[in-house]
């Protein structure tokens, strides 16, 4: 293809003629800058360029605008928005009204694709204002209208999603729903976002439908027994931390022998504190750092009110966001342990990332004011200070370890 036409091409694709199917205005370019960009401003290239442009012109494909004086004299080239779909076919190319088409006809037929009654409202609702959106050009958040091979492949999964019949692993889901494992973890934020909309939320994540990294479990050690219709687990009999399924919290009645329960952020300081057996019941979601899961959640829920609740986690932003989230989803009260401001002279500064968590954490309702005088102090020095749950060294046998 010329570099001419290459260039119109994709001028046209990225203004607003391309982007929307509102656009009142043709496509027009300078003719110099036109060369100039297409490295088309001297001897044979430019004359193969002129006259390239030419032959479209006589075609009726584009206008060349000349100089009234000199109409050799070419000033600007001109795409009328009438003549879009014969110029990209032209090219043999998909034009952009086109495509906007074809995005909207893939949420139109995704309309019609059988998932639960529960969702069935919102999900004919998320894929007809898509298909709206994306007939005028306007933005399809959470899916990027660039992609429209990423956007079938989400759509063809969703309904999948919206009736998963059991809990599994990320990867085997994937292998499922994509012939591929690892493709529903690089595409899992969007889809996340697609769930929340069309279940108004109820589904926020994959975990909610069943899904995830190690399949909706967590870690538990200590004092409390599962009381089931055919029997009981005594989890007070285990020397190391036993890992339940989320499945497993619904189906039983809890009967918690202690007044105390610690979620613990790190599931390696879990390990360590199950070793002292302390008699406090220890709970995490069985990884390294991140927020609790759907199955710490329900567990937490199920503990009676007299049972309080503490929460170990790491002393940065990111610690004191995950017992907020904690305090939030499980909607009882958690007291941090251990989670205050370390000063350190070798701790790095903090990142954007940190500033922006601190700035929106002051102003939640969730946390209290003396833990917003920690994220204070790290905001005033510039520093997460030594934040680290391993940092405090090997924990005392009695409560509260350190």
């Amino acid at each position: 293809m010329s570099p001419v036409l290459e260039i119109l091409a994709s001028r046209f694709r990225s203004g607003r003629a391309g982007r929307s199917a509102g656009a009142m205005r043709d496509v027009i370019l300078p003719f110099n800058d036109l060369l100039k960009t297409a490295g088309c401003q001297y001897g044979a290239a430019r004359h193969e360029a002129e006259r390239t442009l030419a032959d479209f012109e006589a075609d009726g494909l584009l206008v060349l605008e000349r100089y009234a004086r000199d109409p050799n004299t070419i000033l600007k080239v001109r795409i009328p928005l009438a003549c879009e779909r014969e110029f990209f076919a032209r090219l043999g190319l998909t034009g952009p009204a086109r495509k906007r088409e074809e995005l909207a006809e893939a949420f139109r037929t995704a309309g019609g694709a059988s998932v639960p009654e529960k969702f069935l409202a919102g999900w004919r609702r998320f894929c007809s204002d898509l298909e709206a959106a994306a007939a005028k050009g306007m933005a399809l958040a959470p899916f990027d209208r660039d992609q429209p091979e990423q956007v079938g492949q989400i759509l063809a999964m969703l309904p999948a999603l919206l009736s998963w019949p059991s809990e599994s692993h990320l990867r085997f889901a994937s292998s499922v729903l994509c012939g591929n494992s690892k493709v529903l973890e690089t595409l899992q934020t969007r889809v996340e976002k697609c769930l929340a909309l069309i279940t108004d939320g109820e589904f926020s994540e994959l975990g909610d439908v069943g899904i995830s990294e190690t399949g909706r479990s967590l870690l538990v050690h200590g004092p409390v027994r599962l009381v089931f219709d055919i029997g009981e687990l005594d989890l007070g009999l285990l020397k190391a931390p036993a890992r339940l399924a989320i499945s497993d919290v619904h189906r039983a009645r809890l009967v918690c022998q202690t007044t105390r329960c610690l979620t613990v952020e790190n599931a390696s300081m879990l390990h360590e504190l199950a070793k002292l057996a302390s008699g406090t019941l220890l709970v995490s979601s069985g990884s390294e750092g991140g927020f609790a899961n759907a199955a710490v959640v329900q567990l937490l829920q199920a503990l009676p009110e007299v049972v309080e609740l503490w929460h170990f986690g790491d002393s940065d932003p990111a610690g004191f966001d995950i017992l907020r989230d904690l305090r939030e989803r499980s909607r009882r009260h958690v007291v941090p342990l251990h989670m205050t401001f370390r000063p350190s002279n070798s701790a790095s500064p903090l990142t954007p990332s940190d500033t922006k968590t601190i700035s929106r954490l002051l102003l939640s309702p969730n946390l209290g004011d003396a833990e917003k005088d920690e994220l204070l102090k790290m905001q005033e020095i510039n520093s997460k200070g030594d934040y680290e749950q391993e940092s405090l060294g090997c924990p005392a046998p009695a409560w509260p370890f350190f």
